[in-house]
């Protein structure tokens, strides 16, 4: 990075200023001043605090944990945080360790709750477990989930002044993979992501490969090694995108992850990096399948470190 480029994300870090500024322009398929157009009931509020927000998107009632800090900008970041299977927005705020880090650096934080589909997906065997919908449906004009997100930037761009050009999201696990399907199919709504424990799958589900590199955190090494999974299939929640704005991305992964195999992120990674996307990759050396409460700080250090 150049000197001046180092400073100026450290006055941006210093005023809690991340990624895109806000002089840039609306994202392309935006109404003007940076809007989404998509149809919703209900509102985020406009009080500083943390509290659980009613939005109605495509007829279904929908919940958010919402955090409003004391000290931010007129038009802040927003950082959409996207829970696990069975979780909620609630608790992947703790476990991330989300909420000090929204206060410190003066974003707004938005964890979204995720609903019961009718039917299992590629990832899920059956109905009767909370989890974002990221197949077969991923349009961004029809999923319920990925119109439930929409709303969430549009409530708190219209609620809470934030910065259309400076939307990040993150997640965990199923919220990994769905955070990633936002980014994919929502560039011009998206600057940049994160994920934790996730990443792109080639096997039938994520639960189809066990490979576990233990303590070694090379994605070059890991095809040589035992346990090593040789799936071809297509590329689920879906394909790198090769055309229009790649949204740059931040991506960690346990090397030892009994859940969702470290090879699904090593994955993700490289097929990102070949269609063109900007990507930085942390292996954690033994750890895992959950979210270090580093990771809400780690990530929104990736997203300050952008240039625009």
């Amino acid at each position: 990075m150049r000197a001046g480029s180092i400073l100026l994300t450290s006055l941006m870090l210093a005023q809690g200023c991340v990624g895109a500024p806000s002089s840039h322009r609306a994202a392309p398929g935006m109404a003007p001043g940076g809007r989404d157009p998509t149809a919703f009931e209900g509102a985020l509020g406009g009080e500083v605090g943390r509290r659980v927000a009613r939005l109605t998107v495509a007829g279904i009632e929908r919940t958010v944990s919402v955090l409003v800090p004391r000290a931010r900008e007129a038009h802040p970041p927003l950082l959409v945080l996207l829970h696990g299977t069975n979780g909620n927005g609630e608790g992947i705020v703790d476990e991330c360790g989300a909420a000090p880090v929204a206060e410190q650096r003066g974003f707004v934080l938005a964890a979204p709750d995720s609903r019961e589909p009718t039917t299992g997906d590629w990832d899920h065997a059956e109905a009767g477990e909370r989890y974002w919908e990221t197949a077969p449906d991923r349009d961004p004009d029809h999923n319920p989930d990925l119109l439930f997100v929409r709303a969430v930037i549009a409530a708190a761009v219209r609620d809470l002044g934030v910065d259309p050009a400076r939307v990040f999201v993150a997640g965990h696990s199923n919220g990994a993979f769905f955070a990633y399907l936002v980014a994919a199919t929502m560039p011009d709504r998206v600057t940049a992501f994160a994920t934790n424990s996730g990443g792109l799958v080639r096997c039938a589900t994520s639960q189809s490969c066990a490979f576990r590199a233990g303590a070694t955190a090379d994605c070059g090494r890991f095809a040589s090694m035992p346990g090593w999974c040789a799936c071809n299939g297509p590329a689920l929640p879906i394909e790198a995108p090769r055309a229009g704005r790649r949204p740059p991305a931040y991506i960690v992964h346990g090397t030892d992850d009994p859940t969702v195999s470290v090879q699904y992120s090593c994955a993700l990674a490289s097929e990102l990096r070949a269609a063109g996307h900007e990507v930085e990759l942390e292996l954690r050396a033994n750890e895992g399948h959950y979210c270090d409460r580093g990771f809400t700080a780690a990530a929104w250090t990736f997203f300050a470190g952008l240039q625009p």
